[in-house]
């Protein structure tokens, strides 16, 4: 009786210790989500990557001066996650993330994560021809980390597409809350070149 007894204490215990972690976990990632951070990646999250880009488009008015946006699009990352597992996407999406802050690094630019596998990059005072050669670093940068992708048609590793965003349109104004629309229509994109078969005979 005595054992029965203990043992039901000890699963009462480790039952109360999950749940004060799960709800330590979920007060973590409500106040980072409140900090305007990505809990995954630590990089920007949506929200304050829309605040970024209203205020630095306003700027990039006033001063009559260039600002870029690009979308970096992990390529077949739900194939990904399915055949490797969420952890193994989770921890790939931090590696890209990390990898995107050390090619986007100057103070007045903002690396986000925008959901899902996809990130947002936005460059001050930088025209297309900038931002296309960063969307080729990039792109370059992410294949260099050799990350095995079984089921992809792209490459045998993770790869990623970037696409430059037109620019981007003031918000309707609806509600306290209002996004700015990017007018993603068929985004010029960007993929790192892979070397062509020989046809020479």
């Amino acid at each position: 009786m005595k054992y029965c007894a203990l043992s039901a204490t000890a699963t009462e215990l480790s039952t109360h210790l999950e749940q004060r972690n799960a709800d330590l976990l979920e007060a973590h990632e409500s106040l980072s989500r409140s900090a305007g951070i990505d809990t995954l990646t630590s990089l920007a999250n949506h929200s304050a990557f829309q605040e970024f880009l209203q205020a630095e488009w306003r700027r990039a008015l006033r001063e009559v001066s260039c600002v870029s946006v690009m979308m970096v699009d992990v390529d077949r990352f739900s194939e990904y996650n399915d055949r490797l597992g969420h952890q193994t996407g989770d921890e790939c999406l931090a590696k890209i993330g990390s990898t995107l802050k050390e090619m986007v690094g100057r103070p007045g630019d903002l690396v986000a994560r925008y959901g899902g596998g996809e990130f947002a990059v936005v460059m001050s005072q930088t025209d297309q021809q900038g931002a296309s050669r960063v969307g080729h670093r990039i792109c370059a940068a992410v294949e260099k980390l050799a990350m095995a992708h079984p089921d992809s048609d792209v490459s045998s590793c993770v790869t990623v597409s970037v696409g430059a965003v037109p620019p981007p349109r003031p918000p309707i104004r609806t509600g306290k809350n209002s996004n700015w629309s990017l007018g993603r229509t068929k985004p010029l994109r960007w993929r790192k070149k892979r070397p062509q078969p020989d046809r020479r005979s």
